[in-house]
């Protein structure tokens, strides 16, 4: 066999190629981006590739999923089931990006970050795939203009938000609900499309909540399953609160049952709950965490909405007693929010006025174990975010021209 024969067959055909490219975790396809220009283009710039890549991943349940943590100076990454999940300098990476960055969402591997959101005086929102680097800076909202717009200095804070996508029409759509703190305050509800690169006001009907709406809990951001967004709701003169839920494809409200509990309603406390969402058999279940007491014992109990919309569905899915985890983290676990959860039964806490981060097994053991604390911010200032995340390859492409007028005529 001549040498040129030879080096002619050691090349495999292009589809093969691609189908191995399509089964490797993210971070060594980001380094063989490097390796050509076609490399580069098909799997940082290909929007079918990311997509393959994405449902092959999906259906083997190989998707890895990374905590991501927002400081004064800088965002971190943070597996969350590494085994040295309280060694701060093992378990981190860090990323480039602005400071200041407050986190408004995630889909798909995608952020919705707003960049010097905590100076209450600049936001500037962007679309951003930490896993590739990728950015689509977004145009201003009538919220954004109207703080921009300020005469004088007034506080502004974006109270309530998510990040979704809308398969029948290819769409990332943000939510706000936002607030400017002048007199008389301003509110703002808005949803950007990403298929038209613009934001438009919500207008709620007569059944919908106030054009503001407050839960009791401190969370504000959106859990993202069925495309739509669910934060906790209680209405006002009613004692049992309710899950609101936004329909990103229909840009409207509507109201998802509550779980039925056994005993007075009383023993639940509505300032530590938490809206959230546990992955299950390839899809996706709406989750709470409620904070209840028992014959004298606090509990936390998360529960699972099997069948979505359907209030009969709601299942306990695990339970701990609080008390034993507050004695491994040295004080009360009060101030807290789950912030990712799995089937299994790990949990992972933020305590919201420590900084730090604590992750909970509840397997079969009479008590829960728990992880020593993770100090978060390990110098780096205030904690403002913390957010799960799975690593892809997904972008957001500018629209040309061509785009853009068929996205009007339709």
């Amino acid at each position: 066999m001549s040498t040129k024969k030879l080096h002619h067959d050691r090349h495999l055909p292009e589809e093969i190629v691609v189908q191995i490219l399509c089964r490797l975790p993210i971070k060594p396809l980001i380094r063989f981006s490097s390796v050509s220009e076609r490399w580069h283009s098909l799997i940082i710039e290909d929007p079918q590739f990311a997509l393959s890549h994405f449902k092959l991943a999906s259906d083997r349940k190989t998707l890895t999923q990374r905590l991501l943590i927002s400081t004064d100076y800088q965002l971190r990454s943070l597996d969350p089931e590494t085994p040295s999940f309280a060694d701060n300098n093992s378990s981190l990476n860090n990323l480039t990006f602005a400071h200041f960055s407050n986190l408004l969402g995630c889909c798909n591997g995608l952020v919705c970050v707003d960049v010097d959101g905590y100076d209450y005086e600049k936001h500037d929102l962007s679309l951003w795939n930490p896993s590739t680097g990728f950015k689509r800076e977004l145009p201003d909202s009538d919220f954004v203009c109207a703080v921009k717009n300020l005469s004088r200095f007034a506080e502004s804070d974006i109270g309530r938000s998510g990040l979704g996508y809308v398969s029948s029409t290819d769409d990332y759509k943000i939510f706000i609900d936002a607030y400017v703190y002048t007199r008389p305050s301003q509110t703002f509800m808005e949803i950007y499309s990403s298929r038209l690169n613009c934001w438009k006001p919500i207008h709620v009907r007569e059944h919908d909540p106030p054009c503001s709406f407050r839960s009791p809990t401190t969370t504000g951001l959106g859990a993202l399953t069925n495309e739509a967004l669910h934060w906790f709701y209680r209405k006002v003169g009613e004692v049992e609160p309710t899950i609101l839920a936004f329909d990103l494809a229909k840009e409207e409200f509507r109201e998802v049952p509550f779980p039925t509990f056994d005993g007075d309603a009383d023993d639940v406390d509505v300032h530590d709950m938490g809206v959230q969402v546990v992955s299950r058999g390839g899809g996706e279940c709406l989750c709470v965490s409620i904070a209840r007491r028992r014959g004298g014992v606090n509990f936390m109990e998360f529960w699972v909405m099997r069948e979505y919309g359907v209030r009969e569905s709601w299942s306990m899915l695990f339970k701990f007693n609080t008390d034993h985890v507050s004695e491994s983290v040295g004080g009360n676990l009060c101030g807290y929010e789950a912030i990712f959860v799995t089937e299994g039964g790990t949990v992972i806490f933020r305590l919201r006025f420590r900084d730090r981060l604590v992750r909970i097994e509840c397997r079969r053991e009479a008590e829960p174990v728990c992880s020593t604390p993770f100090n978060v911010n390990d110098g780096d200032g205030p904690v403002y975010d913390v957010i799960a995340y799975n690593e892809t390859l997904f972008s957001v492409p500018k629209l040309g021209l061509h785009e853009m007028n068929e996205a009007d005529v339709s």
